[in-house]
């Protein structure tokens, strides 16, 4: 029998106390974090029936100790980056982190290949888009899709616009440019985004660079652009197959989606 006259008792109340003080103070220090810097956000409904998370940040709030709090490790290619692209990276893997929670994969940090391509877990097809504050993630089973595309650009203005077309459409888009623009503010930034859709979208079964001109918007209805591949890219993607890319706008943003399914 223990001879303490109640002590112990009371000092394993106080010392359990303690320990619940400090554990809640450090899971409200993270989730304050979290949602201080890296805030949940649905400014869309994506058209894809797949899991997504979105979220906002404010790249002037990013800390370098936010990698470790949020146990993502920083790639060696990111240790001269500048903040505001330290802060994109990490609200990207973030967001692919919670949209893999979706499928019921957890633990998994989404990580980087020497391509700069995300590396997802073999089981999963995934994309990731950020701009200007917002970040968003994607993901489908592997079984169901080649490639999965996804693309979040802030509107251009109208002569941002008219200084890059030249790079960005090809050279018989020009009509269809201007059609575009009879039903959207920014039709620059809805083919520059949908093709940036594209890209990620057949990478995987390309495996190699190819610009803007290799897709050709053909037509389009008021959610879906409707591209043609001008070149051959690989033995499953040759030159002539039609590429449906889905889009919406916000008042100030450009979502695109593009699943390739081979």
């Amino acid at each position: 029998m223990c001879r303490c006259r109640g002590y112990c008792t009371k000092i394993a109340a106080t010392f359990s106390t303690m320990v619940y003080a400090v554990v809640n103070y450090l899971s409200t220090t993270v989730n304050t974090k979290l949602y201080m810097h890296y805030l949940p956000a649905n400014p869309f409904k994506p058209q894809l029936n797949y899991p997504y998370y979105c979220c906002t940040f404010e790249p002037e709030q990013f800390e370098q100790d936010d990698f470790a709090t949020f146990n993502i490790n920083m790639p060696l290619k990111l240790q001269n980056a500048v903040p505001k692209r330290k802060a994109e990276y990490l609200a990207g893997r973030l967001c692919a982190r919670f949209a893999l929670e979706k499928m019921a994969i957890t633990g998994f940090t989404v990580t980087s290949a020497e391509d700069r391509s995300p590396v997802w877990p073999a089981t999963v097809i995934g994309s990731i888009s950020h701009t200007q504050g917002i970040a968003l993630a994607m993901t489908a089973p592997a079984k169901d899709l080649k490639g999965l595309g996804i693309d979040i650009e802030k509107h251009m203005q109208q002569e941002q616009e008219n200084k890059l077309k030249g790079q960005i459409l090809h050279p018989l888009e020009a009509e269809i440019y201007l059609k575009l623009g009879e039903f959207t503010p920014c039709p620059l930034t809805v083919i520059f985004s949908a093709k940036e859709s594209i890209f990620k979208a057949l990478y995987p079964s390309v495996g190699r660079f190819f610009g803007f001109e290799a897709a050709q918007l053909m037509y389009f209805d008021s959610n879906k652009l409707h591209f043609m591949i001008t070149e051959p890219l690989s033995p499953t993607i040759p030159q002539g197959m039609l590429v449906e890319v889905f889009y919406q706008l916000t008042e100030d943003l450009v979502l695109t989606e593009c699943a390739f399914s081979g």
